[in-house]
């Protein structure tokens, strides 16, 4: 299963900034030229898709040579395209995302690589999946393929793991309310058009906050001098292959640009979230995590660095505890 690295993330969130507020974001289209050698027609001269270049205002960074973005084309006139069954839905409710291949060519994708991201502070967060398999499959002429999402929160507040169902649609946890642009990506392998091709849909979710809780993995805290101690039950003591850890955080005023974090992207990462929520629950300028962890190195090489959260910079280094 493939992950995206923390460049990759931090790239996710930062690339996108959509001049305006979200009120114009219905009716807003793109300023900027199209690439001069893609008008976005088919070889019969019909102009059935957009034309190629920047991201559509409105929609994420697909990394992609073209965005068709179904709040900016008509789908009856559009050779491939992606559609909300919905604008808006509540927690519980299903949202279903169908890609129509309008063309006489075989489309080729990864149905398991999907993009939700979420717009905050003027910028497109990427949320999930964390990871996703790599199978090539190919929706043919005339044919639809479905991505159906709901999302359920029950338990997530309470201290319930988000990130072990990080890959999954239906359900989907660890949401808030606000606006989201659903997404995925694929190519023609013979025409009609050339380069990959990115598809992007909004939608509302009308739900409440959710509130950044430690999980109910946090077994004990206590003071350490100025440092709020935690252990977990995360791990394995009597595995072989696990090994004791400290994921430390510091809250500090250092003029540096952080990974920013919405509380939908901190409640994806276990050690992340815990630490965070127990600096804000125990104003803890400082915090260590210990528990048992199994990757190497110690709590995996994309942990360590800054992260900006509701107007903090944190921190985050690992180590292993043997190491002492």
């Amino acid at each position: 299963m493939r992950r995206p690295t923390r460049r990759a993330l931090l790239a996710a969130t930062g690339a996108v900034a959509i001049a305006g507020c979200l009120g114009d974001l219905s009716d807003s289209t793109s300023d900027d030229d199209p690439a001069d050698d893609d008008d976005g027609q088919a070889s019969n001269g019909d102009p059935s898709l957009p034309p190629g270049g920047d991201s559509p205002d409105g929609c994420p960074e697909y990394d992609v040579d073209r965005v068709v973005a179904a709040h900016e084309i008509d789908p009856d006139e559009t050779a491939i395209h992606l559609v909300p069954s919905a604008e808006t839905i509540a927690g519980n409710e299903r949202i279903t995302f169908t890609l129509h291949n309008e063309t006489d060519s075989e489309f080729l994708h990864n149905p398991y690589r999907w993009h939700l991201h979420k717009w905050v502070d003027d910028r497109w967060h990427y949320v999930a999946p964390l990871g996703w398999n790599e199978p090539l499959s190919t929706l043919q002429p005339g044919g639809t393929h479905d991505w159906d999402l709901r999302v359920d929160n029950a338990g997530v507040e309470d201290g319930a793991s988000v990130r072990e169902a990080s890959t999954g649609r239906d359900p989907i946890a660890g949401l808030g309310g606000g606006t989201y642009a659903f997404g995925t990506r694929g190519w023609f392998d013979d025409g009609p058009y050339d380069g990959t091709i990115g598809f992007c849909a909004r939608f509302e979710l009308d739900a409440d906050d959710l509130a950044p809780t430690p999980t109910n993995a946090i077994t004990s805290t206590e003071w350490e001098d100025d440092t709020l101690v935690a252990t977990s039950d995360r791990g394995d003591p009597e595995s072989e292959y696990t090994r004791p850890g400290a994921y430390e955080l510091v809250r500090t005023d250092d003029d540096v640009a952080g990974t920013p974090l919405v509380t939908e992207t901190l409640l994806r990462n276990d050690q992340l979230r815990d630490v965070v929520a127990l600096a804000r629950d125990h104003d803890a300028d400082r915090v260590r995590l210990e528990e048992f962890n199994g990757t190497s190195p110690i709590f995996g090489s994309r942990e360590d660095g800054h992260y900006e959260y509701d107007g903090n910079t944190y921190e985050v280094s690992t180590r292993e505890l043997e190491d002492e």
